[in-house]
């Protein structure tokens, strides 16, 4: 039995009792609208029924829909993984032939580029420096083979620096002597004729107020200078290369700029007037007569 048969029957039931009553008619009123009311629910309640039914198959249905979906998705990208993986295989071979090609060809160029530079810059930067080097060894060769001669016109006691500078030079030997004790043996290939550190030239009337008596002074020095150097010409104990070492501040030496007129014998001379030029002309000299030796 439903609820509408139910409502029958109680109003059947009730109508006599409440036609008795003074209110019969509104509950039979009321009791319409109740009935009224869950026929509406009953109506209400089916069509949701069926719109929530019909909703669970649209879903159930969207869900095979999209599951069968998903699963071609994933097939699909496993194809896609498995092509790109055999493209990447393919690539990978291709470059790397490539890189070996392009580095072998890097490394070709490379090389090609250094050893033009190095022809090009280095090489004559190298055979340059190797001269400069040999001419160097050469230059201490010959200074470590040339004896020196250094001559005082008189006898001096002390230490002179000059020759003390010469000896530290690295010449094969530097020999000091005098008017009273001559060398032994050939003169060297230079001979210093040291007339700074002696007393022979410093006269006094060359600094005289006369000018007369100045220029007797300046021809005194240059007979002395020329006698110094006459007595070492006389010796005849070799032809060296002469340094004369003057006094610098009283004028130039007239009988030193004329040395190879006064006496032909002497092939080369230098002067010098200070202990820095005095090694730069010695130096000189020893390069002047090694050259000198091999020409003849």
């Amino acid at each position: 039995m439903d609820l509408t048969t139910t409502l029958n029957t109680v109003t059947a039931f009730w109508h006599p009792l409440l036609a008795q009553t003074p209110n019969v008619s509104d509950l039979v009123l009321e009791l319409e609208t109740l009935k009224s009311q869950v026929e509406a629910l009953q109506q209400t309640n089916q069509l949701l029924s069926d719109g929530l039914t019909t909703q669970i198959e649209f879903l159930k249905q969207e869900n095979q829909d999209l599951t069968a979906s998903f699963s071609q998705y994933i097939d699909a990208m496993r194809w896609n993984l498995t092509v790109l993986a055999g493209l990447a295989v393919v690539l990978s071979a291709v470059g790397g032939w490539i890189f070996k090609n392009s580095l072998d060809d890097a490394k070709e160029m490379a090389t090609r580029i250094v050893r033009q530079e190095l022809s090009n810059s280095i090489e004559p930067l190298i055979a340059a420096e190797s001269k400069n080097l040999q001419k160097t060894l050469q230059t201490e060769q010959i200074i470590s083979n040339t004896v020196i001669d250094y001559y005082l016109p008189q006898p001096v006691s002390e230490t002179v620096t000059e020759y003390q500078l010469l000896k530290n030079r690295g010449f094969l030997e530097v020999r000091r002597w005098d008017s009273q004790q001559r060398p032994a043996g050939r003169f060297g290939s230079v001979l210093v004729a040291d007339f700074v550190n002696c007393d022979l030239l410093n006269l006094p009337g060359l600094t005289h107020e006369s000018d007369e008596v100045r220029r007797q002074a300046y021809q005194e020095r240059d007979r002395i200078v020329n006698n110094i150097i006459r007595g070492l010409v006389e010796l005849r104990i070799g032809n060296p290369i002469v340094v004369a070492y003057v006094r610098p501040g009283f004028g130039r030496l007239a009988a030193i700029d004329q040395l190879t007129t006064t006496f032909p014998e002497l092939r080369y001379y230098a002067s010098a007037n200070t202990p820095v030029s005095l090694m730069g002309a010695v130096v000189d000299s020893a390069y002047v007569a090694y050259g000198d030796r091999n020409v003849a």
